[in-house]
């Protein structure tokens, strides 16, 4: 039996999000750990290349191990600023990196790894996934709860924010079963500007667990973990637009209450 698929839909990338428990900061739950383990460890079987469009030109590449098989993308472009029109698989890294950091688990497990003599990053597929933009062509109603999807939405436009990447629905990943939401495609992300992106400046509203992971940051931790993967102007940026979210929240909830501002994020 192939155990991966059952762990990304009933496991950390299923319903219940707070059941995963947020690990120390940096740290990954047991699930990302099996996740990052395979990853890295399992065979590398069929390489599909060119097949994605895209800057990134990501491969499609089957990976199997003992349990069964499972497809990942691998990214492998790696121009980095102060290059013009930066793209790099570094990102992506960096991202999955800070999201663990934050404990909030709306990136699917990526590892960096060699792929045919060249290196980058692999990132687990998620089976059983919608994008926004074909839930929207198809007229789909929200898969969980209306509330949850626009909750989580709101959450994902801070993630974004702090990310500086830009807005794009292809990259959003809906879970059918289960209405959860993921965010994929950062390679372009970490631009240096302090400044919040328009979207993460008009938010009034912040998932608890974000604002517990914006709380506990350690601007310092943070930027020795991220040091591989970004440069420091790019660190500098990302640490001004934290500083921006958690100030901005703590007076929202200075002015209107906790309960007006924070809210659980709930998939059935």
């Amino acid at each position: 039996m192939n155990i991966l698929p059952v762990l990304l839909i009933i496991g950390l990338w299923g319903g219940e999000f707070e059941a995963a428990g947020r690990g120390s900061a940096g740290q990954a739950t047991a699930e990302q750990s099996q996740i990052e383990a395979f990853l890295k460890e399992a065979k590398i079987g069929a390489v599909e290349k060119g097949v994605e469009v895209g800057r990134g030109a990501a491969w499609r590449v089957t990976l199997r191990d003992a349990s069964g098989t499972q497809r990942g993308f691998f990214k492998y472009v790696n121009v980095r600023r102060p290059q013009v029109s930066p793209i790099s698989y570094k990102y992506e890294l960096a991202a999955y990196l800070l999201s663990k950091l934050l404990g909030v688990p709306v990136i699917p497990p990526v590892v960096e790894r060699d792929v045919d003599g060249r290196k980058g990053s692999l990132q687990i597929y998620l089976e059983g996934c919608i994008s926004e933009t074909e839930r929207r062509k198809a007229g789909m109603p929200a898969i969980a709860d209306p509330q949850a999807l626009a909750d989580a939405f709101e959450e994902m436009a801070l993630i974004e924010g702090l990310t500086a990447c830009q807005h794009n629905p292809n990259d959003i990943l809906i879970h059918k079963d289960t209405g959860r939401v993921c965010r994929v495609d950062f390679a372009e992300a970490f631009d240096p500007s302090p400044e919040l992106p328009r979207a993460a400046a008009r938010a009034i509203r912040c998932s608890r667990r974000l604002f517990a992971g914006l709380k506990a940051f350690d601007p310092a931790a943070a930027e020795a973990a991220l040091a591989p993967y970004l440069n420091a102007a790019e660190i500098k940026g990302l640490l001004a637009r934290r500083t921006l979210l958690l100030d901005k929240f703590k007076a929202l909830i200075k002015a209107k209450g906790e309960a007006a501002v924070l809210f659980d994020l709930i998939v059935k």
